[in-house]
C-alpha cells in the first residue's frame, strides 16, 4: 500500500484528529507525510502502509533477511498523530544509521538478543550503543516535527518510551536465529526500574540535538527526500484535498483502530484502549 492509498482509506482514529486538528494543521501534516515517505524511498526503503504492518516486519526480523527493506510504520488507525510521528521516528533511524544496510544496520536480534559471537562481556556496551540511537529516534520526533515542518501539536509513537534492551534483568525472550537472548529488565515486569533507565538516557539523548546535529539531519533528510521524489510511482494528491477528506467510521467486525488483533466491537467499541494517550516524551 502506498502512502496515497492509505490516506484514501483513512478511518476515524481514537484521538479524533480530524476534529482536534485544525484543517491547516492536518494538512502540513500530510506534507510532512510526504516529504518523510520520499526520504524513506530515496534510502531505498520501502514503508509499509498496510494498519498492522508491524506484523509483516516481525515475520522480516526473524527471517533476519540482510536484503529486507521493509519499515512498519503504521501502528492503528491514526494518520496524523500517530502515523507521522512513527515516520518521524523511522526516518531517524536513517539518519542515525547505515542506509545501505537492513534495518539501518541494526542487527535484526536487539535489543533482547546479541550476535552469537558477541563476548559476553561486550554485551552492555553493544545495548548501550543501541539504547543511545533508540532514544534519539525516540524523542527526536518531537525535535524533527518542528524544525522541519513547524508542527509543534502532540505526535505519538507506538510506546510512550523508546524500546530499550537493559542488562540486569531476569527478563528472557525468543530471538531470531544467529543470536542469543540477552537477560534484561522488562518493562512490564520491572516497571520502575525500566522506566527510570529510559527517561535518563532519553534526557541524554535530548542534549544530542544541538543546532547543528539538527541541520545536519535537515540536510540529510533533504537529500534523499529529493531522490526518492523523482522515483513517486504515482500523483500524490495535494495536501490541503487529504485534510478535507473525512474519515470513516470503523464497521464493527472490522480490525478494530487500536491495532490489536481483535473486531472493532469486541475492542474500543466497548471500552477505547489507553494506548492513545497523548505521549510523556515532549
Amino acid at each position: 500500500m502506498s502512502i496515497v492509498r492509505a490516506l484514501e482509506l483513512q478511518r476515524s482514529c481514537l484521538c479524533d484528529c480530524h476534529r482536534t486538528l485544525p484543517e491547516s494543521e492536518r494538512a502540513r501534516g500530510v506534507a510532512a507525510l510526504y516529504d518523510l515517505d520520499d526520504a524513506l524511498r530515496g534510502w531505498d526503503y520501502k514503508p509499509i502502509y498496510e494498519r498492522h504492518g508491524d506484523a509483516l516486519w516481525r515475520e522480516a526480523q526473524q527471517e533476519g533477511d540482510p536484503s529486507y527493506r521493509g519499515v512498519a510504520v503504521r501502528f492503528g488507525e491514526c494518520v496524523y498523530r500517530r502515523l507521522l510521528g512513527s515516520m518521524l521516528h523511522e526516518t531517524l533511524h536513517a539518519c542515525l544509521g547505515d542506509v545501505t544496510k537492513a534495518n539501518y544496520g541494526i542487527p535484526f536480534g536487539l535489543p533482547y538478543g546479541v550476535p552469537q559471537d558477541t563476548a559476553a562481556a561486550d554485551e552492555e556496551a553493544l545495548l548501550d550503543l543501541h539504547n543511545f540511537g533508540e532514544a534519539r529516534a525516540f524523542v527526536g520526533v518531537w525535535v524533527l516535527g518542528r524544525a522541519l515542518f513547524g508542527i509543534d501539536w502532540d505526535l505519538r509513537t507506538a510506546r510512550d518510551v523508546g524500546t530499550y534492551g537493559f542488562t540486569g534483568g531476569n527478563a528472557l525472550v525468543a530471538v531470531p536465529r544467529g543470536y542469543r537472548p540477552v537477560a534484561h529488565i522488562d518493562r512490564t515486569h520491572h516497571t520502575t526500574r525500566y522506566y527510570a533507565r529510559a527517561h535518563k538516557i532519553e534526557e541524554q539523548a535530548r542534549a544530542w540535538f544541538t543546532d547543528a546535529n539538527v541541520e545536519s539531519l535537515r540536510t540529510r533528510i533533504d537529500e534523499s527526500r529529493r531522490r526518492g521524489q523523482q522515483t513517486r510511482g504515482e500523483r500524490y494528491r495535494d495536501p490541503a484535498a487529504v485534510a478535507r477528506q473525512l474519515p470513516t467510521k470503523p464497521g464493527r467486525n472490522e480490525p478494530c483502530v487500536c491495532g490489536r488483533p481483535r473486531k472493532y466491537k469486541q475492542c474500543c467499541a466497548v471500552a477505547p484502549t489507553a494506548a492513545f494517550e497523548p505521549s510523556l516524551a515532549r
